[in-house]
């Protein structure tokens, strides 16, 4: 994250311009904020032109705007005078540009945040502090957040408090607390309003709390709490109670999960291979959990947590992602895997041969996502056009063929680097 950079990426320029637009115009309709990008914008009932994604991102991004705000008041007026290039818009004033670079930032903490939870979650389940250390890093490296940690949009978010989800209900099974239930059920709630897809988590968080109706019913009105937000804010955009609309279409399909799992388009298990291994290790863990002690019954509510979220978005037309980069949907399902990789990396233990064999595929597959991303990054493979970024395996023969040399990686590097271009501005390390 402190290397590479993307901006607000396509999608995220929508709720950067709603946000503008509150700010600036008091309301929410963007035909005079857009700057050219149209990414995540339908014309609502009204006839204008609005956000198609829940407002609660616009409240997660509202300190980190204003604060990108107040630093452009506060630097002398000849610091970046003419502004600065912000993709894919081009040049921007220096007020937009510190704006988004602060919503970035903000991407990037929640990342970090998330993977803190995970990590306490594991903690808290009994494992040391190497494996849930490396079960977090794992994760992040592993896994399409290494891509969508980095940019505007609000995958980084949704990981956040699909990852504090986790740590609630890891708490809550601890005492069968109703306050923490009522806790996970808000948290449900709050990612609901800064992704739709997030609905998907409620069904292995009702199994995992611990308890009865009370507990369960406690989950659910927490769930339900923030929920009235929408139709009040459908209203003030679209002019009508119900949503203003979304790309794609939801059907329910038996193509899912095993489109977004295996398909050769952006399918999770060939684009970041890893999670495959994660996968392997949340099996292991539901087999064996009757002898793993505070950690018995939690891989099953991971495994569920992850095919829900991955059956749910199968079913959506789009689950393909054919204009970001990867498998970004099953971000949310990345807190469960990496359940998956703890009891992987703890496992074996007695048995060094299959443990280095399995840490040593584990290795390799991750090694192998990130060349995937470096290579997508640095424009070192060419996507089908018209579109951004490669869609199959089959985009990168031709680096296989031709393998980058120093010069072409050096170049690739300082394409995808503020700070490679910061340390080397006119050529190539």
């Amino acid at each position: 994250m402190l290397v590479f950079d993307r901006g607000l990426g396509g999608d995220g320029w929508a709720s950067f311009a709603a946000l503008e637009s509150v700010v600036d115009d008091g309301d929410l309709w963007l035909e005079n904020n857009l700057r050219g990008v149209a990414n995540g914008v339908v014309r609502g009932g009204s006839g204008n032109l609005v956000m198609q994604y829940p407002p609660g991102i616009l409240a997660l991004d509202l300190v980190p705007f204003l604060a990108g705000r107040a630093l452009d008041r506060c630097l002398p007026a000849e610091w970046m005078a003419r502004g600065a290039e912000l993709p894919p818009v081009g040049r921007v004033p220096r007020r937009v540009f510190l704006e988004a670079a602060a919503i970035v930032l903000a991407r990037n903490l929640e990342t970090l945040l998330g993977l803190a939870w995970i990590a306490l979650a594991l903690g808290r389940l009994g494992y040391d502090e190497r494996v849930a250390a490396g079960a977090a890093g794992l994760a992040f490296f592993g896994g399409p957040l290494l891509f969508y940690s980095l940019v505007g949009m609000s995958h980084a978010p949704a990981f956040a408090l699909a990852a504090l989800a986790g740590w609630l209900l890891v708490r809550q099974r601890e005492n069968g607390s109703a306050r923490l239930a009522l806790a996970v059920g808000m948290t449900l709630g709050l990612a609901a309003l800064v992704r739709y897809g997030a609905v998907a988590w409620l069904p292995a968080a009702l199994l995992a709390v611990r308890g009865g109706a009370r507990q369960r019913l406690a989950t659910l009105a927490g769930f339900a709490a923030l929920l009235p937000v929408l139709p009040l804010v459908w209203h003030a955009s679209a002019g009508g109670w119900g949503p203003p609309g979304y790309g794609g279409q939801m059907a329910i399909s038996a193509a899912s999960p095993w489109n977004v799992l295996f398909a050769p388009r952006h399918g999770l298990f060939l684009f970041h291979p890893a999670l495959l291994f994660a996968t392997a290790g949340l099996l292991a863990a539901v087999w064996l959990g009757k002898r793993e002690g505070p950690r018995s019954g939690a891989a099953t509510v991971a495994l569920l947590w992850f095919l829900s979220i991955a059956t749910f978005n199968g079913w959506w037309s789009e689950w393909a992602n054919a204009g970001g980069y990867g498998q970004r949907f099953l971000i949310d399902a990345l807190p469960a895997l990496a359940l998956g990789f703890a009891a992987l990396l703890a496992a074996g233990r007695r048995r060094p041969l299959v443990r280095g064999l399995a840490l040593g595929g584990l290795a390799a597959a991750t090694a192998a996502g990130y060349l995937l991303f470096f290579a997508a990054v640095a424009g070192l493979v060419q996507p089908p056009p018209p579109l951004r970024w490669p869609q199959e395996l089959a985009d990168y023969r031709p680096l296989a063929a031709h393998p980058p040399g120093p010069r072409a990686l050096g170049e690739g590097l300082r394409r995808a680097s503020f700070l490679a271009r910061a340390v080397f501005p006119q050529s190539g390390p």
